[in-house]
């Protein structure tokens, strides 16, 4: 559990981000998506932005992670309406439970499945549990007040409800092939960079991006399941197998050498340095502050 819960915050699983695009198999999600425009303006971006959120539900302290979740539900108020082009006829609303729900549970999924791919750890059933219930109650700032927004509260129900979507509720469409394919084409992401510094790297990244979203693609593919993997418009190949042999062994070589500092991202890492701390200060409290026998009064021996 140590383990997993470094996972959540490893900059390994960067490699599996498109994973997360099952989150647009959902007609109504991609509708929303695509009428913000937020893949349009940086998809790299956003993906970074998604992910700072996702560190604070988990490794933030209460106070952060309830403000972030009330920010988030907060902004995405707005974000309900008609889609455009191929969504016109499709209304959407980033808090109906429905779409809430299987956005959060992507996230979830996300990380339970990636989690062996980076680690070479295999979770018994009991630790895939307790994994699910610690990252369910990271996520319960998030949740809407409905029941029906809430997550599974068991991971036997969050696999069934996760089957059911993807049986009956989730669809191919052309947002979801078309980013899925566009992953070879990432823009460079800006946050945090300053200018003479997008300038410096933008012909490097040019070069390299083909190469790094085809990584992302394969790796992701192999992440997703299958039924729903086949809705984004990439097709495995068998030579992919021998792709993803290769990026795993490579993933989880760099999981046993990299020290914490490269391995996570800076907020996991310093929660983990306070938390050795606070191991440290208490190794060396008192057990108790009453007085000792030879200074009560009682005898010495």
């Amino acid at each position: 559990m140590t383990e997993f819960r470094k996972h959540t915050a490893s900059t390994l699983s960067a490699v599996f981000a498109g994973a997360a695009f099952d989150q647009v198999a959902l007609v109504p999600v991609a509708a929303a998506v695509d009428r913000t425009g937020r893949f349009a303006d940086n998809f790299t971006d956003r993906g970074v932005r998604s992910g700072f959120s996702t560190l604070l539900a988990i490794w933030g302290d209460p106070v952060d992670r309830a403000a972030e979740a009330d920010r988030l539900k907060t902004h995405h108020r707005d974000v309900h309406g008609h889609g455009a082009g191929d969504f016109r006829e499709i209304r959407y609303s980033a808090l109906s439970p429905d779409a809430w729900k299987w956005v959060g549970l992507s996230g979830v999924y996300l990380t339970l499945r990636t989690f062996t791919f980076c680690t070479g750890t295999v979770l018994r059933p009991a630790e895939r549990e307790a994994a699910y219930q610690m990252l369910r109650e990271s996520f319960s700032d998030l949740e809407l007040r409905a029941e029906s927004g809430k997550l599974p509260a068991t991971l036997a129900q969050a696999d069934a409800y996760y089957d059911r979507m993807a049986d009956t509720q989730l669809r191919s469409n052309p947002f979801l092939v078309e980013q899925f394919a566009a992953l070879t084409r990432l823009p460079l992401p800006t946050i945090g960079m300053s200018a003479p510094a997008r300038a410096a790297l933008s012909a490097p990244w040019w070069l390299i991006r083909p190469i790094v979203g085809h990584v992302i693609q394969v790796c992701s593919s192999k992440a997703m399941v299958p039924k729903v993997q086949a809705l984004t418009g990439f097709r495995l190949r068998p030579h992919h197998d021998l792709e993803f042999a290769f990026y795993t062994a490579l993933l989880r070589t760099a999981w046993r050498v990299l020290p914490d500092r490269l391995l996570l991202a800076p907020l996991a890492y310093n929660r983990l340095q306070y938390e050795k701390l606070v191991h440290v200060h208490r190794k060396y409290a008192l057990d108790t502050f009453s007085p000792p026998a030879q200074r009560s009064g009682g005898c010495p021996i």
